[in-house]
């Protein structure tokens, strides 16, 4: 049975980097390598360089003053996830896979139709928001950690991930065949010959893929953790 929470309340993993804001049915997702944010209606998320801001990109490692201290916000309005630019000089950037980039100028917004997309943030260097989208309103499956785990429970959620994020799934995976803990970050950078931060932002695409397909996922305190044991409780 999915927690419902409300989109006023807020729920802080153990390791401080995953928040869950959300009601049953939630709009959406939006991630870095370090944090996931889970937004319903009535709730805005923003990003930027600021402490303030709910998603902070240009701060560290390396401090980049060219990103806005608030660059923008997503929210839901009716069926659609909006990106706003609250920035009154530079213009944001959004990818779809196999699309020509979609400029959002200062002052703008934009309500991309697809149900996965990334938001560039220009500074210095580029950042990536990954924004997955609730196209399809699936209720959403968080349950207490304590749940009694069955080898297959039934499921008929399908997600659907791709080439590169189906081989980080199943290296993280590899190791429960004989009994050991999920591989690490790390582990599977030096399998798959990516970056780090990479794998840790397709390990929260692919744990935002999973919640707005509905697969259930049991409250484990990191997105890592989360995703290995869904996988072996439902084989999707």
């Amino acid at each position: 049975m999915a927690v419902a929470a409300s989109a006023a309340g807020e729920v802080l993993s153990a390791d401080g980097r995953t928040v869950l804001v959300m009601d049953e049915v939630v709009a959406g997702t939006i991630s870095t390598d370090t944090r996931v944010v889970v937004f319903g209606s009535g709730r805005e998320v923003t990003f930027g360089r600021s402490p303030d801001a709910q998603v902070r990109v240009g701060h560290a490692p390396v401090y980049d003053d060219v990103v806005p201290k608030l660059a923008g916000k997503v929210f839901a309005h009716e069926d659609h996830v909006v990106v706003a630019n609250l920035h009154d000089t530079l213009a944001l950037d959004i990818r779809v896979p196999g699309r020509p980039l979609v400029s959002v100028p200062p002052g703008a917004w934009h309500a991309p139709g697809e149900r996965a997309y990334d938001v560039l943030v220009r500074g210095t260097y580029t950042y990536e928001l990954a924004v997955t989208v609730n196209t399809a309103h699936v209720r959403t499956r968080i349950v207490p950690a304590d749940t009694v785990a069955t080898p297959v429970p039934p499921t008929g959620a399908r997600p659907r991930l791709s080439d590169r994020q189906r081989a980080i799934l199943d290296a993280y995976v590899a190791p429960l065949e004989s009994g050991a803990a999920p591989a690490s970050h790390q582990q599977v950078a030096g399998a798959l010959g990516i970056s780090r931060s990479l794998v840790r932002l397709e390990c929260h695409r692919i744990w935002s893929e999973l919640l707005v397909t509905g697969v259930p996922m049991r409250a484990l305190g990191d997105a890592r953790d989360e995703i290995a044991d869904a996988w072996a409780r439902h084989r999707f």
